[in-house]
């Protein structure tokens, strides 16, 4: 092979390990669905095709010898980096959790009604509360709207009613809540 053949070889295979070495960063970042899989084969093809040269001279296997290192030690932290990907661990070690989509419902506006329905009826219920003299303390939101939750749960299933309607109520001077099934 000639020597200017050669050195021109040898320029386009550094070229294209850069270019490689580009569109890896690229594919780990985001930006590539696939990771440069054929690319990488092709320089792996041409590196071995050189290792069989005998006619090199001494700067031609130096700049062979180093991208081929320098290829080696890219394949090897680019199978690291895959692993990692793969693990879901960021490039520091820390294990990511990815949120899993059967985990958390999403929201109906079902849900968000039901909520506005039960905040209404809340503020109801303690503004009554406070007309009867009764104490606020130790009402909270969070265990009214569970409340609330369980009886229409218990209500639905023994009446096989649709849905159920609350109401603040005041009997003998004390706030209740009354449940109303509807069909």
């Amino acid at each position: 092979m000639e020597d200017k053949t050669l050195e021109r070889e040898l320029e386009e295979l550094d070229l294209a390990l850069t270019l490689l070495k580009r569109d890896y960063e690229i594919y780990f970042a985001g930006g590539l669905k696939l990771p440069p899989l054929e690319a990488q084969r092709k320089i792996e093809r041409e590196i071995r095709k050189y290792s069989r040269l005998t006619n090199l001279n001494y700067a031609q296997r130096f700049r062979y010898n180093n991208l081929s290192a320098r290829f080696n030690s890219y394949v090897d932290l680019w199978t690291k980096q895959m692993r990692n990907k793969e693990e879901g661990r960021t490039p520091s070690g820390i294990v990511i959790q990815l949120p899993d989509k059967e985990k958390k419902p999403a929201r109906h506006k079902s849900v968000d009604i039901e909520a506005n329905q039960y905040k209404k009826l809340f503020n109801d219920y303690l503004q009554s509360r406070k007309k009867t003299g009764e104490s606020e303390a130790g009402v909270s939101f969070e265990r009214f709207s569970e409340q609330l939750t369980k009886q229409k749960s218990a209500i639905v299933s023994r009446f096989d009613c649709k849905d159920v309607e609350f109401h603040v109520s005041v009997e003998e001077g004390k706030t209740k809540l009354k449940a109303k099934p509807i069909k």
